[in-house]
């Protein structure tokens, strides 16, 4: 599959929201919103889409102080990511070279107790590192209560969600007609609807595009934050610095488009001085995990 950085756009509102602000996206790029609807039925078509998840808004259900955090893990294939965290949402999974240098998984979660994150991940079986970092913080007085009949329905969708395709859920989010995709439309958060407490999100498969990865190089470095940040703008591409994992390896992030690129990239750190770039990461699947919301779904039934 090809992709070009409009693809690339819409893909990046997808993954931060579920759904596209059309007419943000309209405005912005001058296209038509069945331009928009077509490209996202071609990422379903070629399987870069792998269908749809289920997100549960943990803290606007339950109310009372919440984390939002992401655990970046080394781990072999024993690991089972549902056993490391009770309010699992999203699984990352990535390639690395060589092992140990960069996360191969990231899981993004809910808890109430990042400590007590932190202790259960590192008894978990097939976790050879971990590291847990706050997203974000939330803090819900009063949470929305949910009737038996808003229950039927997020229960109905959850089991016919593997059907589900875009244009569906944009005609839920955006003009509902039947019964129930109005009362899921109610339910479902958006810009316009901070009170909603479910999010339908794309699964992702990164390893369909064959024009584009989204690389990080993990290097280890005397230069200042400060300094290597404008070393990495003036390289001329989308990059950016993340976290150090293992309290050593600096992520730099990089948009890559194409073979060039990449010798691009590779080539100038490499003439960095005071800078070895030690490995590499490649996306490889985000996963959406909503298997705990059935049973949770049906206790309030």
């Amino acid at each position: 599959m090809i992709i070009d950085p409009i693809d690339l756009k819409l893909i990046r509102l997808l993954e931060q929201h579920g759904g596209i602000p059309i007419e943000e996206v309209l405005a912005k790029f001058q296209i038509t919103e069945q331009e928009v609807q077509l490209r996202i039925h071609n990422f379903e078509e070629a399987g870069f889409i792998d269908g749809y998840g289920m997100k549960l808004f943990v803290p606007g259900v339950l109310g009372g102080k919440w984390y939002w955090g992401c655990l970046a893990c080394e781990t072999t294939p024993h690991f089972k990511p549902e056993a490391a965290v009770t309010h699992l949402e999203e699984i990352v999974e990535n390639i690395t070279i060589p092992a140990g240098i960069c996360p191969d998984m990231s899981l993004l979660f809910y808890t109430q107790n990042l400590r007590d994150t932190y202790r259960t991940i590192h008894k978990t079986p097939g976790v050879r590192y971990a590291e847990v970092y706050k997203i974000d913080e939330y803090v819900v007085d009063v949470p929305r209560i949910l009737l038996n009949e808003d229950w039927q329905v997020i229960d109905h969708y959850f089991e016919n969600i593997k059907r589900l395709k875009y244009r569906e859920i944009h005609a839920i989010m955006n003009n509902p007609q039947s019964e129930n995709d109005i009362k899921l439309s109610r339910l479902l958060w958006s810009k316009q609807n901070r009170k909603g407490v479910v999010s339908l999100f794309p699964n992702f498969n990164w390893s369909l595009i064959v024009n584009y990865l989204h690389l990080h190089c993990a290097v280890t470095t005397r230069l200042r934050v400060k300094d290597l940040r404008r070393m990495v703008n003036n390289l001329g591409f989308s990059g950016n610095i993340a976290s150090r994992f293992k309290k050593r390896y600096l992520q730099l992030e990089f948009d890559v488009w194409g073979f060039s690129d990449l010798q691009t990239i590779l080539g100038s750190l490499k003439d960095v001085g005071k800078l070895t770039v030690e490995g590499y990461s490649l996306a490889y699947k985000n996963r959406v995990y909503h298997d705990w919301i059935k049973a949770y779904t049906r206790e309030h039934l």
